[in-house]
């Protein structure tokens, strides 16, 4: 079994063309907007949200501005920890390698556990460590 873990502080983060790569093995098409610091999205068309922008994904064309409240979330792409077991993610990363696959706060590492094995990640500052469950008292 394979795992998506952090190796750097700051977080788990993933690249503007890890997501690129992820929704194009999910076959969907990915809209990327930027924060303007304000109640809009900015639409950009490059891929490269810069590095002081949050970046946001979505599987629909809002068009080149979209505010706040007009959002579906439905539509909105958001890997994070929770996708860290997601087969075509841990295959994106993979592929891409860390540095590729690692958005500006992370350090993303593929780990290999055995299957079914109960395990618990410990973060500290962004950094994670998987462990083997064991009871605890």
């Amino acid at each position: 079994m394979k795992v998506i873990l952090n190796k750097c502080y700051g977080g788990f983060d993933v690249s503007d063309e890890c997501y690129g790569l992820y929704a194009k093995k999910k076959g969907v098409k990915l809209f990327r907007y930027v924060d303007d610091y304000g109640m809009n999205l900015k639409k950009i068309s490059d891929g490269n949200t810069g590095m002081n922008s949050i970046a946001y994904y979505f599987v629909r064309d809002y068009g080149e501005f979209l505010h706040r409240d007009d959002i579906d979330w439905d539509d909105y792409i958001y890997l994070g920890r929770e996708h860290r077991e997601d087969p075509i993610l841990i295959e994106c990363v993979e592929e891409l390698g860390t540095e590729r696959a690692s958005g500006r706060f992370g350090e993303l590492v593929v780990v290999d556990i055995p299957d079914g094995m109960d395990y618990v990640i410990d973060e500290y500052d962004g950094i994670e460590t998987l462990h083997q469950r064991v009871e605890e008292w």
